[in-house]
């Protein structure tokens, strides 16, 4: 069998397949999401416990030419990152957006990048509170919407077709994106916005640094821009979290 060149990988998710080997989800800047059978990899646990593990990078070789390769030579590309803590749950939990949100086959040279600094910036913050790792995750959140094409421009009004002004307030339409609400007083519903945390937010996008007052509204938004694509099933790794960390819902 013929097999590609080394590329770099990340493992997603794995499960066990038949008597000794592993099916990974793998996530590739040049195929995106990839399915692969990694031979054997259950029977020889010592290459499994260096080298097969979430969060490592890799270089790996894909063999057959079907929709569900077979892992060829695999080479390490440096050293795992190392989350603890309510960390790893982050990243299990970016790990699983990325399984249920990313055709397969497609390249994702844009999200592969989010990802590395998703998972370097889970690292640096450390585990030990949720507030930690608000930032990171929603700027990885943000950035893996904007690459999907499922999130609108945060400073545009889709109304006037002109920015959003600081003053203003307005409402999350799907399909359309943010429009003008027109009312006095009062609390904001769900998907409603203030025009200059739209503004922040956009900026933010792009810098990666959320300041603490801005942090729920990212929030907000994430969970209204993913439910539509996430449907009805869970996360897994939320509910985990949960259970996990009672007092905390990421």
């Amino acid at each position: 069998m013929r097999h590609q060149p080394l590329q770099p990988a990340y493992i997603l998710h794995s499960r066990p397949y038949r008597d000794s080997s592993l099916i990974l989800e793998l996530l590739t800047p040049e195929f995106g999401r990839i399915g692969c059978v990694a031979r054997g990899a259950r029977r020889d646990k010592q290459r499994r416990r260096q080298s097969l593990q979430p969060f490592a990078p890799l270089l790996v070789s894909l063999l057959g030419r079907g929709g569900l390769k077979t892992l060829g030579p695999v080479e390490s590309a440096g050293s795992a990152v190392w989350l603890r803590g309510r960390a790893v749950y982050a990243g299990l939990y970016a790990n699983e957006l990325l399984v249920r949100l990313l055709a397969v086959g497609e390249a994702q040279y844009g999200i592969f990048a989010c990802y590395q600094t998703l998972l370097q910036g889970l690292a640096e913050v450390g585990g030990e509170s949720a507030e930690q790792l608000e930032s990171p995750l929603r700027r990885f959140e943000l950035q893996l919407l904007y690459e999907l094409g499922s999130c609108p421009q945060l400073d545009y009004c889709a109304h006037s077709q002109e920015a959003v002004t600081a003053e203003g307030n307005y409402r999350l339409e799907n399909e359309t994106g943010f429009v003008p609400v027109f009312r006095r007083g009062g609390r904001q519903a769900v998907g409603e916005f203030s025009g200059a945390d739209l503004q922040a937010l956009e900026r933010a996008r792009h810098s990666g640094e959320f300041d603490q007052a801005l942090l729920a509204s990212a929030k907000r938004l994430t969970r209204l821009l993913l439910a539509p694509l996430l449907g009805e099933k869970p996360l897994q790794s939320r509910e985990l979290f949960k259970q996990v960390y009672k007092s905390d819902d990421r």
